[in-house]
Parts: structure tokens; C-alpha cells; sequence
């Protein structure tokens, strides 16, 4: 597992303190693969995974991508021992013990916040095949769709005015990526 995450303490560092205008934005550091892979918004969480820096786009997918980049954790291929367990290293978790393929579920439910809320019943679950699910069986929700809601923290970033260098002056954000 990579806990080192001392590049990207002084990357971050550096690029605050020699470009001051930074100082007055909202500072966030996500992987470039995030902005590559939205055409418009994103929705990302800080990642409080053993001291990361980083914000984490707010879906499965890119959670795994995360884990396994940033803190060797590889969450999607199968392994000889497909029991393996992990321990959640999320800051103020209680040391969840589980499965390594349920770390990114349990971060998104967890830590994230992630909610599918049914627009007909007002239902909250917590994945989007226990959504499907509720509309096939639930009378009266066939038609209904699904109001993702992320939890705290959470932030959405529009692509469309990240400038190049990662400003977004109308969000005061700026956004550093790796």
C-alpha cells in the first residue's frame, strides 16, 4: 500500500506558496483522469484515505481507479485468495474489516454519502441496482427516477469553465491535477 504521500504535500505546497493568486481559491488536487473522463460536471470528495490530499470523482469506478493508483490497492481483479481483506483506512472510521472488492461500496455509502433517492416515493438506497430493483417492485415507482444525492463535502466541478491551467474563476477553484 502507498502511504507516501510526501510528493504531493510539497507539490501542493510549492505551488501555493510561489503563486500567491492561488492562496485566495479553493484548492483541490484530483487525478487528470477525472477531467479526461467527464465531458461537463464532476462530482468529487475529498479522499481522507491515511492522509491523502487528493479529491475523488464520486463514483464507483473512479474510486477503484483511486485506490489503485494512489494507494495500491487493487479492488477489481480477482485474486488467488478471493477472500482477502483490508481495513478501512478512511480517517475516523472505525476500522471497518471487510472484502477487499467492498472497499469502494463502502467508501461511497459510508464516507461519501452517496444516496439514490426513488423521485416518486421519496425511498433512500443506497446503490443504483437497489434502485432498479425498487422501481421493478415497488407499485407505483416503475416510472420513477432515480435523484442522486452526495453527502458532505462533496463539490461539483464544471469543465466547462476549468480554464486551462486547472482556474475556474467562477467557482474559485483551482484545480491541480496529476
Amino acid at each position: 500500500m502507498n502511504t507516501d504521500r510526501s510528493s504531493e504535500n510539497f507539490m501542493v505546497h510549492d505551488i501555493m506558496m510561489l503563486r500567491p493568486e492561488y492562496n485566495r481559491a479553493n484548492f483541490i488536487l484530483i487525478d487528470r483522469g477525472i477531467l479526461c473522463d467527464h465531458n461537463t460536471k464532476v462530482t468529487v470528495h475529498p479522499c481522507n484515505w491515511d492522509g491523502c490530499m487528493m479529491h475523488i470523482a464520486v463514483e464507483h469506478k473512479q474510486v477503484c481507479k483511486h485506490l489503485q493508483q494512489h494507494h495500491g490497492l487493487n479492488t477489481t481483479s480477482p485474486t488467488s485468495d478471493d477472500m482477502q481483506q483490508t481495513t478501512c483506512l478512511w480517517t475516523a472510521c472505525l476500522g471497518a474489516h471487510m472484502k477487499l472488492e467492498n472497499l469502494p461500496r463502502h467508501m461511497l455509502l459510508s464516507h461519501l454519502g452517496v444516496r439514490w433517492i426513488c423521485s416518486t416515493c421519496g425511498g433512500s438506497l443506497s446503490r443504483e441496482d437497489a434502485f432498479r430493483r425498487h422501481a421493478l417492485e415497488r407499485p407505483g415507482c416503475q416510472y420513477a427516477k432515480p435523484v442522486v444525492k452526495y453527502g458532505d463535502g462533496s463539490l461539483v466541478i464544471d469543465n466547462s469553465v476549468v480554464l486551462d491551467g486547472g482556474w475556474s474563476a467562477s467557482q474559485k477553484v483551482r484545480v491541480t491535477v496529476m
